[in-house]
């Protein structure tokens, strides 16, 4: 190689030459090989040929290969054209036939049309070795020059930090399912702890002499207070859901029924919660029956108890309307019939565990919760459950004392969907139509209205549907003399409802997007 000037007189005619002579083999090659990096990399000059123009580092490899001759003697400077092989060569037995006539490499390729450039996917190297590579055309000299590094080699850090976080990956995955199963270990000793706590009948002051129901959270217990003596209902939150968002809804449930006073609902005596964690509250003890049960087992009922009864859930749920509390789960095994003080047919309100308190915020159940049970469920709680108010009670109620006057709910269907659905799209059938036999007109027209599907068209209040019951014919037709006649005439066994004929229970459903 020589690299030749020009030498100039002072007024500018060329008057010699010097020339430097530089062997390729040594001081070029010596230059860009300072510029090798690792095991893997190299840098070389080539032609618009593709041919090499520098020492190949790898001139034991290119001899192993065929790609020289074996003696020690031949260099790869002018012998090697950097045809892309497009296989491992270190793994062929043999050169390809077609080697000296295929593409130039992807960085050769490139170079000797002008371009400069640089590839970190990964190309075949003259060698058959994947490599990544920069590389610039020198236009003035008519040369390449291209730096490569294997891809193994250049990527090594990246696949060490891989296998890095990929080890942490999994650290942290066994670690997750570690404490996930330590989780359900301790939540189940926790559960197991609750329920031989439960066995010893026993609940802080209370001793439980009986079980009496059972719903979807919990079991309710006939009880009694070890000093004061007297008969209580105890409610237990299941110990198998006992978790933070049932403990919520329990919570709720008692601070919300503790507002009310008025008789025909259910009082509260007390809360509380043991030190094995089993969360209950203590409320009045009432025997009798609840109005599935009554209907199940003594058919209809007659108009003017019916409006006796309804009146009384009037009155319970005015108060509750009053101070911005909608119950949301009125339905049959929900009201209770029973004897206090020599009254009879004393009506009780039960379970405000779904109520939704309109000004107070939601505490238990998110506002836009489909809640109910799906055969007294008013349209706009599936259709609309955000817009829930008073009169979605009222709807439900009207489906009560469609129950009570007829022995039937307002529509029939093998799932809860297709209940819902017909309570949305169907109207009900009137009930002296359903049944073949006259009732009431005034009655049935009340109750109608109650089940209109426009929430407007109902009574506007519990107040307002009180005071329309009690203008009814009917209402002057049960007298306290005819309750204490059924009762006396009618043994109720006070005794828990078996699982098989259990009510259907209510739905909560997730909150709709």
């Amino acid at each position: 190689m020589f690299s030749v000037a020009p030498v100039s007189s002072k007024d500018g005619r060329i008057v010699a030459v010097l020339g430097l002579r530089m062997k390729p083999e040594d001081e070029f090659s010596r230059i860009l090989g300072v510029a090798k990096m690792g095991e893997t990399g190299e840098s070389y000059a080539f032609d618009a040929r593709g041919i090499m123009l520098t020492t190949s580092r790898f001139e034991p490899d290119l001899r192993a290969v065929g790609l020289l001759p074996k003696d020690s003697e031949s260099s790869s400077i002018l012998r090697i054209r950097l045809a892309d092989p497009g296989v491992d060569l270190q793994r062929m037995r043999s050169l390809p036939t077609n080697i000296m006539t295929r593409p130039l490499t992807r960085m050769a390729g490139s170079a000797v049309k002008g371009n400069d450039g640089y590839d970190v996917e990964g190309y075949w190297n003259y060698r058959g070795q994947q490599v990544i590579g920069a590389w610039m055309w020198l236009r003035d000299y008519g040369l390449g020059i291209a730096t490569e590094v294997g891809t193994e080699e250049a990527f090594q850090t990246l696949f060490v930090l891989r296998r890095v976080f990929l080890t942490l990956f999994m650290l942290l995955v066994t670690t997750g399912l570690a404490i996930f199963a330590f989780s359900l270990l301790v939540e189940r000793l926790q559960a197991s702890i609750r329920k031989d706590a439960l066995t010893e009948r026993r609940l802080g002051q209370y001793v439980l002499v009986q079980e009496i129901g059972h719903g979807a959270n919990g079991m309710v217990y006939k009880a009694r207070h070890t000093l004061l003596r007297r008969p209580v209902a105890v409610k237990v939150l299941s110990p198998d859901l006992t978790n933070e968002a049932n403990v919520t809804r329990f919570e709720h449930e008692v601070q919300m029924t503790s507002q009310l006073t008025h008789p025909n609902t259910v009082a509260i005596y007390d809360y509380g919660r043991t030190p094995e964690g089993l969360f209950y509250y203590a409320m009045e003890y009432l025997s009798g029956i609840d109005l599935h049960r009554l209907v199940r087992e003594f058919a209809a009922q007659p108009e003017g108890r019916v409006i006796h009864i309804l009146r009384q859930v009037c009155g319970s749920l005015a108060e509750a309307h009053r101070i911005g509390l909608i119950h949301r789960d009125i339905k049959p095994a929900n009201i209770l019939l029973t004897r206090r003080g020599g009254v009879c047919d004393l009506v009780k309100v039960l379970d405000f565990g779904m109520v939704k308190a309109v000004h107070l915020g939601e505490k238990g159940l998110a506002a836009n919760s489909v809640v109910g049970t799906p055969h007294f469920m008013s349209p706009e709680t599936i259709e609309r459950p955000e817009s829930v108010d008073s009169r979605s009670d009222l709807y439900a109620l009207g489906a009560v004392g469609y129950w009570l006057l007829s022995g039937k709910t307002l529509f029939e269907g093998d799932t809860a969907d297709d209940l819902m659905e017909k309570q949305v799209s169907e109207e009900p059938q009137v009930i002296s139509i359903r049944l073949g036999r006259r009732r009431s007109p005034d009655l049935q027209a009340v109750i109608m209205r109650c089940l209109s599907k426009n929430p407007e068209d109902r009574p506007a209040s519990a107040h307002e549907l009180d005071e329309a019951l009690a203008q009814c014919v009917s209402a002057a037709n049960w007298a306290p003399t005819d309750a204490e006649k059924w009762w006396q005439s009618h043994v109720i066994k006070d005794e828990p409802v078996p699982a098989a004929v259990m009510p259907e229970k209510t739905l909560v459903i997730a909150p709709r997007a």
